[in-house]
């Protein structure tokens, strides 16, 4: 027999993350590392401790996604993962093993390059490399000790470089000796094999049993056939010896590297563990950016005491399938000027998702995460998420489905605050329809009086009323198209919903003798606030609809707005070439003509009486010919008007300069004439530039 549960078992977080399905946002994150110490980072991401921290870790995230591409990311690249011995390590508990130093240099490495990367970006980021120090000096330390691959490298220390250049002498010794032995031909006739094997560290023939006689030496072993015997020559041991000795050497010299390695480490202890949990960051950082830079994510604003707004927004598992779903964008805002939104509609339009996508958008965007919305989401600074959504808990617990549902409507409404999220499904569900009416509609009241932001869906008609009868309350309802009996999935504000319950169970095949009778027995009812809800959401559709084309007509009506103005500002460009060309022209064509009549009129000027005055005359009127014109005061205006450093053309030797001095009463320009400086009077100075200049 079930029996109630007067209290949760548990003490709960005030983030019901589990219910929010916050596992596919750690998932996502998961799949963009590029480290395994990332991972740790992604398991304990969680809601922030206060705005500034969010704020923080966003800003954070908006800069690097402004610096990153596919090309163009962390240096994180060969970071391992070395937690799992360097606490003991730390502790003198545990012996430093030459792979696990290469481990800890590659580690070190990246997070020593990833620093630099990052302090070389903006503030936000130069802040957030700034908590792990410059490690550049151990890192070159640790390259000359270890490899990448874990060998202890000959610059570890010069006794180990002497030992090693022992080693490769007595090898050498080595190979010269067996090659005296191989040289005997009737020795050869013994052998298995002329190769010269390695059994025990000590180099052997493969002799074949019956002439173990005849080969002198130390027997190693035999094959597992008996039919080889491994015999040390006796011209090579002294040789094996200084190698074997060599190599000893070189072990008990690796060894007292380690160790001087280690104590050295030990003293970084302070610096490298910081520097191991930064690049843990730095890669769940980067897979945040990577959201942003690659799958359209938004960095949302969180802020302390503000609405929360979201437009466009989709829940991120439905993102993973968006090749098999159609997804509905969500539009929501609580705040201003209601804080709870009550949503009615049918059972299959969407209500639960609508409550996990709000839920899910708020905990990841206060947990420094962007959100799948447009621009401009925001996210008030939140202390509480409590989901009350399914009833998955209910047989673990002994409970029923009603009373696990009042046990975690309790526990959200423990948690209720201005600085709470309440999600509630079904709200007054699961026992008779009065009192779970009058039990929501109290819940409701709490709820308001709290002042949290709330979204609660119901079927309850009671509870229809109340956005109606109370300030800061708002209806929502999903839409559901009444002539093809299909949900829409589009939230729609400010009219509540009819369940639809009959037109649903008559088209997923309930005999229609049923629904018939259903709707007999229903008809007792006045439906006429029913028929106006849906009459109101029809029209609401509509005008919708209407908005939405016109709009796209607004859309295409600046488009060719601007494709006008801007054909219009081409052609209005092209004129003014054209004009500048035409004067250009004249102004070329009288010059011309100026020089000609200049020729003969000087040379008639000379004559004596009538023709000589007639001349002079004629010679003032050429001289002013290009004063008197449009052109010259044109050019007058341009000349008084240009400042040094201005680029001037000069018509006469095709060429553009820069302007040195002006001097206006005597009607000169000084211009920088390549490497010399060259006077020209305002009449050779053209206000044009030649055309494709």
């Amino acid at each position: 027999m079930l029996r109630p549960m007067s209290a949760d078992p548990a003490p709960r977080s005030p983030f019901d993350l589990d219910a929010l399905e916050f596992h596919v946002v750690r998932a996502m994150l998961t799949e963009r590392l590029v480290t395994p110490l990332g991972r740790t980072a992604v398991d304990a991401l969680a809601p922030a401790e206060s705005e500034v921290v969010v704020q923080q870790r966003l800003a954070a995230v908006a800069e690097l996604a402004a610096r990153i591409d596919r090309n163009i990311e962390l240096p994180l690249t060969g970071a391992v993962e070395v937690r799992s011995w360097l606490p003991a390590f730390s502790n003198s508990e545990h012996s430093l093993l030459p792979r696990e130093l290469a481990d800890l240099k590659r580690l070190l490495r990246a997070a020593e390059r990833c620093r630099r990367w990052l302090a070389a970006g903006g503030e936000v980021l130069a802040q957030f490399a700034g908590v792990v120090d410059d490690l550049q000096d151990l890192v070159d330390e640790l390259e000359q000790i270890v490899d990448d691959r874990g060998e202890v490298l000959d610059s570890a220390s010069a006794k180990l470089a002497g030992i090693r250049a022992a080693i490769d002498n007595a090898r050498h010794g080595v190979d010269t000796a067996m090659a005296r032995v191989l040289a005997n031909g009737e020795l050869v006739k013994c052998l298995q094999s002329v190769e010269p094997a390695w059994r025990h560290g000590r180099p052997v023939l493969q002799v074949k049993t019956e002439f173990r006689h005849k080969v002198a030496g130390v027997m190693h072993d035999r094959s597992t056939s008996g039919a080889t015997l491994f015999v040390e020559p006796e011209l090579v041991v002294e040789a094996a010896n200084r190698l074997s000795d060599a190599l000893s050497a070189e072990r008990h010299e690796v060894t007292v590297v380690l160790a001087d390695a280690a104590r050295g480490l030990r003293r970084y202890a302070a610096q490298i563990g910081p520097a191991v949990e930064f690049v843990a960051a730095a890669d769940l950082l980067q897979a945040k950016a990577r959201l942003v830079r690659f799958d359209g994510y938004t960095v949302p604003r969180v802020v302390d005491g503000g609405t929360l707004r979201l437009a466009g927004a989709r829940h991120p598992l439905l993102l993973r399938r968006r090749q098999e779903v159609e997804i509905v964008a969500l539009d929501l805002a609580l705040g201003d000027p209601h804080h709870l939104l009550v949503v009615t509609g049918p059972n299959t339009g969407g209500k639960t998702v609508v409550l996990k996508t709000v839920g899910l958008l708020a905990a990841m965007a206060i947990s420094g995460v962007p959100v799948p919305a447009a621009e401009g989401a925001q996210v008030p600074f939140l202390t509480a998420i409590q989901v009350d959504i399914g009833d998955e808990q209910a047989i673990a617990q002994n409970l029923s489905t009603f009373s696990a549902h009042v046990q975690r409507m309790a526990r959200c409404l423990r948690h209720a605050s201005p600085r709470a999220l309440v999600l509630l499904d079904e709200l007054g569900a699961g026992t008779d329809p009065e009192e779970g009416a009058v039990l929501g509609y109290a819940v409701l009241e709490a709820l308001l009086a709290a002042g949290a932001f709330a979204v609660v869906t119901t079927h309850l008609g009671r509870l229809k009323d109340f956005a109606y009868q109370h300030r800061g309350a708002e209806n929502g309802s999903m839409a559901f198209d009444g002539v093809t009996l299909r949900p829409l999935y589009r939230l729609d504000l400010g009219i509540p919903g009819n369940s639809h319950a009959l037109d649903i169970a008559a088209r997923v095949g309930m005999p229609a003798g049923i629904v018939a009778r259903a709707r007999e027995l229903l008809g007792k009812i006045d439906h006429t606030l029913d028929h106006l809800i849906e009459r109101v959401q029809v029209a609401r559709r509509d005008a919708e609809a209407d908005r939405r084309r016109t709009a796209d007509l607004s859309r295409v009506v600046e488009e060719q707005k601007a494709a006008v103005e801007g054909k219009l500002a081409e052609a209005v460009r092209k004129e003014t070439w054209l004009q500048e060309e035409a004067d250009g022209l004249v102004e070329s064509e009288l010059r011309r003509a100026q020089v000609v009549l200049q020729e003969g009129l000087t040379q008639l000027c000379n004559a004596p009486g009538p023709h000589g005055d007639r001349a002079r005359a004629l010679k003032l009127v050429v001289d002013g010919l290009l004063r008197q014109a449009a052109l010259h005061r044109r050019r007058m205006a341009f000349c008084h008007a240009l400042r040094k450093g201005d680029m001037v053309y000069l018509p006469r030797w095709a060429r553009t300069c820069a302007v040195a001095k002006v001097d206006k009463v005597r009607e000169l320009v000084t211009v920088d004439y390549g490497k010399v400086k060259m006077e020209v009077p305002f009449e050779d100075v053209s206000w044009l530039q030649p055309l494709g200049a």
